[in-house]
């Protein structure tokens, strides 16, 4: 694993229901937002953002990619494991008290993080398990992306601070 996530090692999540679609009358109204609360941060997946606090393109194809995510199909082998269950309640992931930031998946050039995410990706920074009718892979690769990136930018700034210090 790469440095600045290794508080992220084997992390196995359970979401009972994050994001729970409106049901109402058998028929689905629009879906809240994808949230993912992670402690010191909250992380809304906004496809439609203008700005966003980061930017997240998936490409199998680049020559290296920031991070190489495989998809798993047991999660006992998961570094990062995403269930939910699709019967619960509303979540309010979304209205943490964390600060949010807004992630989005984006195919320009100008991204945050580079993923290649694949089953059949070689060598990879995690192993990732989704089980999940709210969160596609790609959503849950696009959550581990931006925790990944934030642990990244804390750590250096915790490092810069600290030779400052001296």
């Amino acid at each position: 694993m790469r440095g600045g996530m290794d508080r992220l090692g084997k992390t196995v999540v359970l979401i009972g229901a994050l994001t729970a679609p409106a049901l109402t009358l058998g028929t689905f109204s629009t879906p809240e937002p994808l949230c993912f609360a992670d402690g010191a941060a909250t992380y809304r997946l906004s496809p439609s953002a203008v700005a966003s606090d980061l930017r997240i393109r998936f490409d199998n194809t680049a020559p290296r990619p920031d991070l190489r995510i495989q998809l798993i199909e047991r999660p006992e082998l998961a570094d990062f494991t995403l269930v939910d269950d699709f019967g619960t309640p509303r979540s309010t992931a979304c209205r943490s008290s964390a600060p949010v930031k807004t992630v989005k998946v984006d195919a320009g050039a100008r991204a945050d993080v580079v993923v290649a995410l694949s089953p059949d990706v070689t060598a990879p920074d995690y192993r990732v398990y989704v089980h999940s009718l709210r969160y596609s892979r790609q959503d849950a690769a696009a959550f581990l992306a931006a925790m990944w990136k934030t642990a990244q930018l804390r750590e250096r700034a915790a490092t810069a601070t600290a030779s400052l210090d001296r």
